[in-house]
């Protein structure tokens, strides 16, 4: 193709792969923080604590977004790169160039 871009399909598939494992990482996360009580603590620390576990919880929800979009945008920017080349193939091939 060309010196300006290189696509390599195996690294991007294998980076869509981590986001998305980071993605139900996050999801566990946040089932975890759900799940989590302050009722073990002195009356005085649940507010904080409960503040704490919603700021966390906040967190890991736009880690979850953040990750799932990632790895989308990386699966649609592969199937974007590979019907390119194909179709420059294929007019190379029409123009008689090989390819």
């Amino acid at each position: 193709m060309s010196d300006g871009v290189r696509y390599d399909p195996v690294a991007a598939y294998e980076l869509d792969r981590r986001w998305d494992a980071q993605a139900d990482q996050m999801n566990t996360l946040i089932k975890e923080l759900d799940s989590t009580t302050v009722t073990g603590l002195p009356p005085a620390a649940r507010d904080a604590a409960r503040t704490f576990l919603a700021s966390w919880r906040s967190t890991a929800v736009e880690a979850k977004v953040a990750s799932e979009v990632y790895a989308d945008e990386l699966r649609e920017t592969g199937v974007l790169y590979e019907n390119l080349d194909a179709e420059i193939a294929r007019r190379m091939r029409a123009l008689g160039g090989g390819a």
